[in-house]
């Protein structure tokens, strides 16, 4: 095919989308535009399209606005804050020019209206916003801006602009959420006793344990030193605690090596849930105070903070 201009020769092209006549379409206009060389991953949810982009890594994304789990807007939202630097094309059943203002201001490369598009412009758009996000340094930077590059996970910046989008959807929609502050026990001891480079060893297997563990459209930051905030969404505080504990146990089993020696690490954890009176700073400084209840009574323990009286709980 002649206008197949992309850098590479083939593209990997992830589908979110819960009409799989929509899905059907799409993939055969695509396919017998890119004479085949594209390959789809069909997903009907926004989680499924998260966890899809965290294993498949697509070059380029179809998302539908209205998803049974979340709109197209929570969904941008949530993959920029992960990273993903690929490039997006949200679609929809209805025009509305303030969805593609918004759309286009929360990270896609383009709009569709579903019902108004031809097989050469669905291709076209992919192409330009595949070739665009190649060529986009800025959006590559803003993206390591965004990452530790120790652990590997998200950093405090991260942090801040996913609590804001949090707590507004929080308290748009009603629905559970729970955050988790955690600490690695005697971080300071283990780092005098076996050096710096092992200790960043092990803040590096911590973070890996606590990745592992999550779904993947939870989040982990690094939110300073070896302190780490994990924020749970759609999640009871029963939930939350047993993710934690899940989390404990797996730091508690991992390890990491000093030349032969398996150095371990454990980890306190204090545990909260979102309520519609809070704010960032409330809403983690309660975790931190359910934190230091876990230090307090002995470490490598799970706390959960109390007095959760708002109208939410």
């Amino acid at each position: 095919m002649s206008d197949f201009q992309v850098e590479q020769n083939f593209l990997r092209i992830l589908i979110v989308e819960d009409g799989a006549e929509d899905r059907m379409t799409y993939m055969r206009h695509l396919e017998k535009r890119f004479d085949g060389n594209c390959s789809f991953i069909e997903c009907e949810t926004g989680r499924e399209g998260i966890q899809a982009i965290k294993n498949e890594k697509p070059d380029c994304i179809l998302l539908d606005y209205l998803l049974p789990d979340m709109d197209g807007i929570e969904f941008l939202s949530l993959v920029n804050v992960k990273g993903y630097a690929g490039a997006i094309i949200m679609l929809t059943g209805q025009g509305s020019e303030s969805v593609a203002v918004e759309a286009m201001k929360n990270g896609a490369n383009d709009y569709l209206i579903k019902n108004n598009f031809s097989p050469e412009a669905l291709s076209s758009a992919v192409l330009k916003a595949v070739n665009n996000n190649q060529c986009d340094e800025t959006k590559k930077w803003k993206t390591r801006a965004l990452v530790d590059p120790l652990t590997n996970i998200l950093n405090r910046n991260a942090y801040n602009l996913t609590m804001e989008q949090t707590i507004r959807d929080f308290k748009r929609y009603k629905s559970p959420t729970s955050i988790m502050v955690a600490d690695i026990d005697n971080f300071k001891r283990l780092n005098d006793r076996y050096g710096h480079l092992t200790g960043d060893n092990v803040l590096r297997s911590v973070a890996e344990s606590i990745n592992n563990t999550l779904r993947a459209s939870d989040f982990v930051f690094r939110y300073g030193g070896e302190e780490f905030v994990i924020l749970l969404k759609k999640i009871t505080l029963d939930q939350a605690r047993n993710v934690a504990e899940k989390i404990r146990h797996q730091v508690e089993s991992s390890y990491c090596l000093d030349n032969e020696t398996k150095i371990y690490a454990t980890i306190s954890m204090g545990v909260t849930k979102l309520l519609n009176s809070d704010t960032e700073v409330s809403v983690f400084k309660r975790a931190d105070q359910a934190l230091y209840q876990a230090k307090s009574r002995g470490r490598n323990r799970v706390e959960i903070a109390e007095e959760l009286t708002d109208d939410a709980s």
